[in-house]
């Protein structure tokens, strides 16, 4: 599958977003986020990493 975990940076710390993504849009500093089973989160950051191979999107 082709999903992955996005996580929100704080300092040396990763808080998970959702486990499951689908879908990222990105409206200059805010991010919507869908996961795999309906759910939708808004969070204010940006995108600093994409990691297809390991699956996991990291937001700061």
């Amino acid at each position: 599958m082709c999903e992955s975990k996005v996580v929100m940076k704080k300092g040396e710390n990763e808080e998970v977003i959702i486990e499951e993504a689908i879908r990222i849009e990105v409206y200059d500093d805010i991010l919507k986020i869908f996961g795999i089973l309906g759910e939708k989160k808004e969070v204010k950051g940006k995108l600093i990493l994409v990691d297809l191979q390991n699956h996991k999107v990291v937001v700061e």
